[in-house]
């Protein structure tokens, strides 16, 4: 039989690997259950252990949900989690042989990475040793001491990819409707700035830098913003000195209290970021207060976590639905009654003092404004009541200044009573430019536009100016 020739030798070698490469690629899509190496309940599967490199993960399933729990306790990743059991469960070989005949360059003694996955009736765990040609990888069937070369996947997600990645990479887990608190605070020089805001009775304050009445769609976005952001991925497991991060004395935290419905409890998240330039421009270092792992930040999220506090200032005079407003109280400057506005069950009625009624007579004894025999009640301006409840409870201020209106600029005062009982106090002025000032007892004045239509006269809500 005549020789192959030299120079020919490793073409066919090549073509010989890529025949191989493509059969066992067919054989292992096409393979039949009995040519998986396990078989997997996924939807029972209550822990994974992971091994690689020295480092060993556990994760949990709690619930509905899944969590690691060594070497520390956070949340993880559901969609990593479900990927990784369904290639583990997908895990076939071409052939099978025992460990103890499987070739060194396998690569599947026991430091090769391997997963446990555990269920009430049983468990299984895969080793996974080096790549194999034509894109296969060695895998190993632990528990009955049997592997072979077989599908890429595993490999590709636990040799090639970190197990870190199971974890969930954001940066809070339960910021939200269930959230009551949030506090953040940032050195910034020789200032410490912070925002503390507090929800009560499904309304959000403003307590610091000033007491304020919030916007309570700007604090939902807020916290709907900050539950989806996430790290661009750990650093470091156990920080040895966190000196190296800008950590030993955070620049800034973010703290968000929490009710944790799981558990019927109530917990605060604390995020703790590193100071500007030990992660390179425009990155910080950032860890939970929780949590030793130290993972690297990015400049958008930081946007998101520290906005201005005058963002989450609610600019409309009121802050209610124009349907709560029961009724509007009409003052001078000096708080003295001069009209009433009165919802009805159809319309709203305008009631004025006698002595307004009857000025002509010239009758001026003061009135009770509650006493309908000693004032006057006629139908409303229906489209000056509309202006008025519009302007109330949807113009938004186009500033704000933190102090009150000078007593020189007051022009009228008003109280609205809610269908709930309460009521809101509103001191009205104008500055020299013709713009509104409107405060409602807090040191903070929200400025409005002087073209803004603010019906206050009495006289412009009478039935005659229809």
């Amino acid at each position: 039989m005549k020789s192959i020739p030299s120079f020919l030798k490793p073409w066919l070698v090549a073509f010989l690997a890529i025949m191989l490469g493509w059969f066992l690629r067919s054989n292992v899509d096409n393979a039949s259950p009995a040519q998986l190496l396990f078989d997997i309940p996924l939807d029972q599967v209550s822990t994974i252990q992971l091994e690689k490199a020295g480092r060993t993960l556990v994760f949990e399933r709690v619930g509905d949900a899944w969590q690691q729990t060594q070497p520390y306790v956070q949340s993880a990743n559901p969609v990593a989690i479900r990927q990784m059991l369904v290639a583990m469960a997908e895990a076939r070989v071409l052939q099978t042989s025992q460990l103890s005949q499987l070739p060194d360059r396998a690569g599947l003694d026991e430091s090769a990475p391997h997963i446990k996955v555990t269920w009430p009736n049983g468990s299984a765990t895969l080793r996974v040793g080096k790549s194999h040609p034509a894109g296969l990888a060695w895998l190993a069937d632990v528990e009955k001491n049997i592997g072979g070369p077989g599908s890429s996947e595993m490999h590709r997600l636990l040799v090639d990819g970190d197990p870190v990645q199971l974890r969930s990479a954001r940066l809070f887990d339960r910021s939200g409707a269930e959230s009551d608190r949030v506090i953040v605070q940032a050195n910034s020089g020789t200032k410490r700035l912070e925002i503390v805001l507090e929800k009560k009775d499904g309304c959000w304050s403003l307590i610091e830098p000033i007491e304020a009445r919030a916007d309570n769609v700007a604090v939902a976005d807020f916290l709907e913003a900050v539950a989806r952001l996430e790290h661009e991925g750990f650093i470091d497991d156990s920080p040895n000195d966190l000196a190296l991060f800008g950590l030993t004395q955070p620049a800034a935290t973010i703290a968000i209290r929490s009710l944790d419905v799981s558990k019927g409890v109530v917990t605060e998240e604390i995020l703790e970021i590193g100071g500007d330039g030990a992660a390179g421009p425009g990155g910080r270092f950032g860890k939970r207060r929780d949590r030793p792992g130290v993972f690297q930040l990015e400049k958008r999220s930081l946007s998101t976590l520290f906005p201005p506090s005058a963002a989450f200032i609610d600019a409309t005079m009121l802050g209610v639905d124009p349907a709560e407003i029961k009724s509007i109280a009409l003052q001078n400057a000096n708080g003295e009654p001069t009209a009433q506005l009165v919802r009805s069950v159809t319309q709203w009625q305008l009631v004025l003092p006698t002595q307004l009624a009857n000025a002509e007579t010239g009758n001026t004894q003061p009135v009770n404004m509650a006493n309908a025999e000693t004032a006057n009640t006629q139908p409303a301006n229906m489209q000056r009541v509309r202006d008025v409840l519009q302007t109330l409870c949807t113009a938004r201020a186009s500033d704000l200044a933190t102090e009150m209106i000078p007593q020189h600029m007051v022009v009228a005062k008003m109280l609205v009573t809610l269908s709930s009982g309460a009521t809101i106090q509103l001191v009205v002025g104008k500055d020299s430019q013709g713009r509104w000032l409107v405060g409602d007892g807090g040191n903070l004045t929200r400025v409005y536009p002087a073209t803004l239509a603010f019906p206050i006269e009495p006289a412009l809500f009478g039935s005659s100016n229809r």
